[in-house]
């Protein structure tokens, strides 16, 4: 039987998202960071929910996304930027799916150990 590497991840809420220059108002996303001990570059997918249909291209795409990386109950939320490049997969309804293409700028690879 051959032995693994667990493979590690995180889910984190998006607060907010632009598409280069183009905030989408959001009702919620998420982003979803796995690391694949047989890859040397972290996966990752990122899910929002939009107010309203939004026209986009199923192509390449700049994203800014800000994250919740923190809650402190005395300072708020903090929030972390994080940029890539990213493909929309699929855009049913108000829901578009984008893969991240590269690396994500922002992502500190130490929340990929936190607990749940």
């Amino acid at each position: 039987m051959c032995q693994h590497d667990p493979v590690r991840h995180v889910q984190l809420t998006i607060a907010d998202l632009s598409i280069g220059p183009r905030r989408l108002p959001l009702l919620h996303g998420t982003l979803v960071v796995v690391e694949r001990p047989e890859h040397n570059t972290l996966d990752w997918e990122v899910v929002v929910q939009t107010i309203e249909q939004e026209p986009i291209a199923h192509a390449e795409h700049d994203l800014t996304l800000n994250v919740i990386t923190l809650v402190d109950i005395d300072r708020g939320l903090q929030l972390t930027e994080h940029n890539g490049r990213a493909i929309v997969v699929r855009s049913p309804d108000r829901t578009i799916v984008f893969r991240g293409d590269g690396h994500l700028d922002g992502f500190d690879p130490a929340l990929l150990d936190s607990p749940p």
